[in-house]
Order: C-alpha cells, then sequence, then structure tokens
C-alpha cells in the first residue's frame, strides 16, 4: 500500500529546513542543496513545494512572523499593563532565543527593497505588529492625539528594528547587555516607566528628550 504523504506537514517541514538554513548561513546559503542537507530529504521535494528561492523565502518570513504573533497571543493572556508592550516588542526582537529568526527578517528585508511583492508582504506583517502596540498603547496613555499615539508607535518600531540590526552585527557584545534593562529603557522612553524613578534608573522619558529638543 502507497504511503500517504500529508503534504502541508511536508511543506511546513521545509520550511523549519529553509528558516535554519537563513539562521546559519543567510540569504546566500540558502541554496536547494544545503536546505536539502538541513531537512534530510532530496532536492526534488524542495522543487515540488517551491518555485525558487524566492518562493522559499516568502514563505519563511511567512512562518516566522505567525510564529511571533502566536508566542505574542499566548504571552498577552497573562500579562498586563505595561507588560504587554514589554511582550510585544520582546518577541519582535528574539535577542536571546531564535536568533535564526532574525536572520530570516533580515533576508526578507533584503529582498522587500528591491520586490514589490515582498514589500506589500513586509508592510501587511508590520501592519498587524503596529496595531499590537497601537492598541496597548492607548489604553495606558489615553491622553495621547491619534497623531501623537501614531508616533509614538513610530518610535517603538524604529527602536525595536534597531536593536534587530545590532544584534545581528554584534550579537557577542550585545550578548553581555541586560536585555531586561534595555526593554526597560525603550519602555520609559515611549512614556511608560511607571514602575521605577528615572533618577534612580537612568531612564528617559520621551517627555524630557521632547524638552531638551525644544531647548536647542
Amino acid at each position: 500500500m502507497p504511503k500517504i504523504v500529508n503534504h502541508d506537514e511536508r511543506r511546513m517541514d521545509v520550511v523549519r529546513a529553509i528558516v535554519k538554513v537563513l539562521g546559519k548561513s543567510g540569504l546566500e546559503g540558502a541554496t536547494v542543496r544545503n536546505i536539502a542537507r538541513e531537512g534530510g530529504f532530496s532536492s526534488g521535494v524542495i522543487a515540488h513545494y517551491f518555485a525558487n528561492k524566492d518562493d522559499m523565502v516568502r514563505f519563511a518570513f511567512e512562518f516566522v512572523a505567525d510564529r511571533v504573533f502566536h508566542r505574542i497571543d499566548n504571552r498577552l493572556k497573562q500579562a498586563t499593563g505595561v507588560d504587554r508592550v514589554r511582550v510585544i516588542l520582546e518577541e519582535h526582537i528574539p535577542i536571546r532565543k531564535q536568533d535564526e529568526e532574525i536572520a530570516v527578517s533580515l533576508a526578507f528585508w533584503e529582498m522587500a527593497l528591491h520586490d514589490r511583492e515582498f514589500r506589500v508582504l513586509f508592510q501587511d506583517k508590520y501592519r498587524r505588529w503596529r496595531d499590537y502596540l497601537r492598541l496597548e498603547l492607548r489604553q495606558l496613555l489615553p491622553d495621547l492625539t491619534p497623531d501623537k499615539l501614531d508616533r509614538r508607535v513610530d518610535l517603538a518600531v524604529a527602536m525595536a528594528d534597531g536593536l534587530i540590526v545590532t544584534f545581528s552585527l554584534d550579537s557577542l557584545s550585545c550578548r553581555q547587555i541586560d536585555c531586561h534593562a534595555i526593554f526597560d529603557d525603550m519602555l520609559s522612553i515611549l512614556g511608560l516607566d511607571v514602575y521605577c524613578s528615572p533618577s534612580k534608573t537612568g531612564h528617559i522619558k520621551l517627555q524630557e528628550l521632547e524638552s531638551q529638543s525644544r531647548l536647542n
């Protein structure tokens, strides 16, 4: 009796292998041969599910993005207050785990720079992530006008993406940094420093930065 193949599971096996190879060797190393070796299957299996490298990277990015949102949703079930924003930021910047996710994101960013279809997918996933941030910031900072709320979301995204690049290019030095303190500072800059005094921790609030900017 012929073996019944679950094609959805098989495709996901290939995607997981793609993610691992991107994490180890980057976009240049994401060859059919390397992916087949990583997953323990033939090159023909990859060709059956994916037309080309663009197709593979797109599926890998969607897989990683869905995995991130799944973790966010699970953690938000237990989180309250400012910790909800911390969860959304931490899972976007998996600096202590899932380093392969950062590699996939960077590979996708590179391709999105030159391909409109990739850019649309990128914007769609980021729009969803921004919506998570906007919802929580609106709850925590109800006095912000819509424009200021959007700027606060933009700031959160800029800081998070900046950390992704920094941790990717200087991971050895960054591993020695107190990651929890970094996220504390990010929350403080967003105006969410509710647990500790800036004078004791060195945190700088967004309002202070805006005040300094006006003085200059």
